[in-house]
């Protein structure tokens, strides 16, 4: 299924722990796999995220990535 790119933007927002990720090699994933410390209140604060990708689950585009995901999900 092709969804359009404000699809794409709306579900980013709607999906909590959901996480765009690059690898720096031109592979991307879309995951909610990993940990991250708790923020504190509402203000934007540091912190150390780390994410488990399974090899299967990285793509060559963001687009790619974000279709999988939602395909699976919805």
């Amino acid at each position: 299924m092709r969804f359009t790119d404000k699809e794409m933007l709306d579900w980013l927002k709607r999906a909590d722990c959901y996480s765009l990720i690059s690898d720096d090699n031109g592979h991307w994933a879309c995951t909610a796999d990993g940990m991250q410390n708790v923020p504190e209140g509402k203000e934007p604060v540091e912190i150390m995220t780390t994410f488990l990708v399974e090899k299967g689950d990285w793509f060559d585009s963001p687009r790619k990535a974000i279709d999988d995901r939602m395909s699976r999900l919805e």
